[in-house]
């Protein structure tokens, strides 16, 4: 009988740490808060600043740390001034970013988080308008290929700009 040997149990660890070895544990800090930041940033600003304006990284200074915003008018720039103690409590209630003294603001063209569209929603196709597509595809002799035919062109039918009633 012959002896096996066993592959070693993998060793799961949370990659933070090594992220931190790597980059320093204030960079990594920096980084996981500014990634805070930018999500939570249209609670924030709102969504009409939040598409014209994004948090772009962390400054130290002496007393504290200053926010630099990019901005994509200088309207925008004047509204995140007048909005700079309201941005500064609302980053430490969202995203738990303390000892924020300074918001300066910075011309970036495109500047902005733009909102994610939302997932388009499926058409649903009667069963005659099935049969008659299955029946279209008889010709392929391949079933294999023949069901991935039939999947791919119903979901063009059902995720389609056009309406299947429309189509010929």
């Amino acid at each position: 009988m012959r002896h096996r040997t066993k592959r070693p149990r993998a060793r799961l660890h949370g990659l933070s740490n090594d992220l931190a070895g790597i980059l320093g544990e204030d960079s990594l800090e920096e980084l996981t808060g500014l990634a805070r930041l930018r999500r939570a940033w249209a609670d924030i600003v709102g969504p009409m600043m939040a598409t014209r304006t994004e948090p772009v990284q962390f400054e130290a200074t002496e007393d504290g740390r200053c926010l630099w915003v990019g901005v994509d008018h200088s309207i925008m720039a004047q509204q995140i001034r007048f909005l700079r103690d309201d941005i500064r409590k609302a980053c430490f209630k969202h995203a738990g970013i303390g000892k924020l003294t300074h918001i300066r603001t910075r011309m970036m063209p495109g500047a902005g988080i733009k909102p994610t569209k939302p997932k388009a929603k499926p058409k649903r196709l009667t069963f005659g308008k099935k049969r008659e597509l299955a029946l279209e595809l008889t010709s392929i002799k391949d079933r294999g290929l023949r069901r991935a035919a039939f999947q791919a062109r119903m979901a063009q039918l059902k995720y389609g700009e056009e309406s299947p009633a429309q189509e010929t």
